[in-house]
Parts: C-alpha cells; sequence; structure tokens
C-alpha cells in the first residue's frame, strides 16, 4: 500500500493505491484529528434548517446504510474508520447525511475545436470543507481523480485514467427503486462507474443495472471519442439528452419530463439554465478556453454566493486533452478560487 503526499496546491492533493481497505486505512492515518473535527463540522453545519437533518433517523439507521453499500465501499470506510481511530458509527453518519439532503449545482458540455470541455459548479454550503483532490488507485479497479472533500469514500465528480469523466447534480426524484433491483445513493453509484467504466455504453449499462436511491443529472464525457450526454435520472428511470448544437447545460432541473408537484426551485433553475445558454451556446465561435468557460461559471448570475450557499468549488476539463482545471479552495470559487491546472498522474 502506498500514499503520496503531494505538496502542490496548499496540500490540499493526494495521491493512494492499494485494497479499499488500505486506502481507507492510510486516508484515516493521514488525517488523524483533523478528520473528526472535519465530521463535527459538517455534521453541524451541513443541514440549513436542523430539521431537515432528522437526527435520530441519521443516527439509527447510518450503519444499516453503510453495511447494505457494496462490499469495495464498505471496505474502504472500514478502514478509514481504523485509521482515524474514529468509531464507525461516526463515519457513518458522516457519509449517510447527504442522504437526506440535496446540492444545486450549474454545468455544462460544449464541443470546442472537436473536442468536448466541460464545466461544472458545486453548490453547497460548509465550503470551507471542501476543495480537496485524491488521486485513488483501488486494486483492480480503474484509477480516477476525485474532486471532494479531504478524506471523502466517494465524490459527485471525478474523472478516470480512461478518460471518461463524470459528475452530477441533484434533482428530485417522486419514485422509489423497484424491489429486488440493485440499488445505490448516487455518489455511490457514481463513484463506482469511474472506478469500472471506459465507454458512455458502460455508463448506460451501469445505470440500467442498478437503479438510484434518490435523482440524478449524470454528466457524462468520453475523452477518447468526444462523445458526451447527460442522463436524467429518477430512482428507476433514465432520460439520455445528447448535444443537438454542440453544447448541452443543466441545473437541477429536469428537461425531458415534467418536474415533481410542488418543485420549489424551479424558476430559479429556468433563469440558470437561460443564463447558461446565453453565456455559452449563443457565444459558439467566439469561446476562448479555458478562460471563457471559467468566466461563465463565474457569472455572478451563475455562480452561488449566498450567507449560507456557495459555490465550494469548480472545475473546467477537456478530457480528450487530459487538461483538467480546479479550484484548491477560496469561495465562491468559480470566482475567487485558487484556480489550478492539474498533472495527469498517469502515462500511456
Amino acid at each position: 500500500m502506498e500514499e503520496t503526499p503531494r505538496m502542490n496546491a496548499d496540500t490540499r492533493t493526494r495521491h493512494f493505491k492499494g485494497t479499499a481497505y488500505e486506502i481507507g486505512v492510510a486516508k484515516g492515518q493521514a488525517l488523524g484529528a483533523r478528520l473528526e473535527q472535519n465530521i463535527h463540522t459538517y455534521l453541524q453545519k451541513r443541514p440549513e434548517n436542523p430539521s431537515m437533518s432528522n437526527i435520530e433517523k441519521l443516527k439509527t439507521g447510518a450503519l444499516t446504510w453503510l453495511t447494505g453499500l457494496p462490499p469495495r465501499f464498505q471496505e474502504e470506510y472500514y478502514g478509514l474508520a481504523e485509521g482515524a481511530h474514529l468509531p464507525l458509527q461516526t463515519i457513518a453518519e458522516w457519509a449517510y447525511l447527504d442522504e437526506f439532503l440535496d446540492l444545486r449545482c450549474s454545468a455544462f458540455i460544449c464541443t470546442l475545436d472537436g473536442h468536448a470541455w466541460v464545466g461544472r459548479n458545486n453548490d453547497i454550503n460548509v465550503p470551507e470543507l471542501w476543495g480537496y483532490l485524491t488521486i485513488q488507485e483501488v486494486a483492480e479497479r480503474i484509477p480516477t481523480i476525485n474532486f471532494c472533500m479531504e478524506g471523502d469514500v466517494v465524490t459527485p465528480t471525478g474523472i478516470n485514467q480512461e478518460r471518461l469523466w463524470l459528475h452530477y447534480n441533484f434533482l428530485l426524484a417522486e419514485d422509489k427503486p423497484r424491489v429486488g433491483k440493485p440499488h445505490m445513493p448516487a455518489f455511490v453509484l457514481l463513484t463506482d462507474m469511474l472506478e469500472t467504466c471506459e465507454t458512455l455504453m458502460d455508463v448506460e449499462e451501469s445505470l440500467a443495472l442498478n437503479d438510484r436511491d434518490g435523482g440524478m443529472m449524470l454528466f457524462a464525457v468520453d475523452g477518447k471519442t468526444d462523445e458526451y450526454a447527460i442522463y436524467e435520472c429518477s430512482c428507476s428511470q433514465v432520460f439520455k439528452r445528447t448535444p443537438a448544437q454542440g453544447w448541452l447545460v443543466g441545473t437541477n432541473h429536469f428537461c425531458n419530463r415534467p418536474l415533481p408537484e410542488g418543485y420549489q426551485n424551479s424558476k430559479l433553475r429556468e433563469e440558470l439554465l437561460a443564463r447558461m445558454t446565453e453565456r455559452l451556446v449563443n457565444r459558439q465561435g467566439e469561446i476562448s478556453y479555458p478562460e471563457d468557460l471559467i468566466a461563465s461559471l463565474a457569472d455572478g448570475r451563475i455562480e452561488a454566493h449566498r450567507e449560507n450557499w456557495w459555490t465550494v468549488y469548480a472545475n473546467v476539463a477537456c478530457p480528450a486533452e487530459k487538461q483538467v482545471w480546479y479550484t484548491f479552495g477560496g469561495y465562491p470559487a468559480a470566482s475567487q478560487g485558487k484556480w489550478q491546472l492539474i498533472d495527469w498522474p498517469w502515462q500511456d
């Protein structure tokens, strides 16, 4: 098992190799007491309203939830708890909390000079805990780059050695996973796909095999072919959006099906979609990259910058060229973050 600390980007990058359990142990040892403090901060600040977190359900359901995950993820959580000398219950509550809460994000994929480019704002609270990067090489799985909190086992955004880019935005789903069908939380499924999929067809096969515990708008780019799509997923259904004119944009808003009844965020999401279209789609042929793409994410009407809700990290990437920009801390991240081009960690 190897763990290589990276001193660039304010020491916010780490590289782990080994079995899932070994990687978990190494993460826990590397973070030590800081992980416990981070978890405490997240559990206290992540819910916008204490009633949202359903504390009793969180405490009683966390371990059952964790032991229902695929073995690969259970093993890393077990290792993380051991390495950090924390109760597994504490680790489970940290991981389980996001099952109760949503994220509000904005993203695009567009074709520029023949290559697919993706841009992504991750909007959430507790911005001080985000802006970390973990390179993982789990034994017998595809190596990945994960954009996440420090010590995270799963990620909402990543790219793998096969140049497959995946990230997801929260979607409100009215249905439930089908009885007898395998299902996972969106962030677990996305991480699993990063570690097992090479193409969009692989992604589609995984989505067909596994239901979700909630909705997800999945952005996918295959850098080997510059193919891309958005998959609007409820718990049991998948609606594929493909580019008609060299672009796709999305927030937290279904485009291929009616919105769930009573959806409170509809007007804001529609405004964001319109603004992103204005900034990107209507200026095709005039866009400089990555500068204009970053500027679009930093637009004051796209980036989140409210009192308790921020763009906590942002990405711009061209998977075909192995070019990935990321904000290592600073918020709102698209306009105030520490943008850096990441060194591709693998040789062809």
